[in-house]
């Protein structure tokens, strides 16, 4: 599996602070794949504090990002809102498993988490980033 890099002109919502979270969780993706790529008797020392990492920077990020979309009155912030349970119970459920067998996180896991994020950042941030093109913004 190769490693995921930023495309400005596929990821990009040219909201600097929301960019620039989009590319530390892309970061932390990739980061996955190199405790993957290591010796599988490291998986039990290494994924739960990367899965904690994860959950935590993920979890900041969609309040800040919701937090943008709230103050900016974003028509499909429900929509965006939803996508965000949808992935934070899916990683809730990845640390369960990984709890209970030791050895869960897989690369099934890992191409999850991949196709989520470009796919959430191209069909639903890339919404909202064209929607306030050229529009004032205010800050959260």
């Amino acid at each position: 599996m190769s490693a995921l890099q930023w495309i400005k002109e596929d990821y990009c919502v040219y909201i600097p602070a929301i960019d620039s979270e989009h590319k530390l969780l892309i970061a932390i993706v990739n980061d996955f794949e190199s405790a993957l790529n290591m010796d599988c008797s490291l998986h039990a020392q290494i994924i739960p504090g990367k899965l904690a990492i994860l959950s935590e920077i993920i979890k900041k990020h969609f309040e800040s990002e919701e937090q943008f979309l709230l103050v900016n009155n974003y028509p499909w912030l429900e929509e965006q809102k939803s996508q965000h349970a949808q992935l934070l119970e899916q990683i809730a459920k990845f640390e369960s498993r990984f709890k209970a067998e030791k050895s869960a996180f897989n690369d099934k896991m890992l191409l999850f988490l991949k196709d989520w994020l470009i796919r959430h950042l191209i069909l639903y941030d890339r919404k909202f980033g064209n929607y306030f093109n050229g529009k004032e913004l205010v800050s959260p």
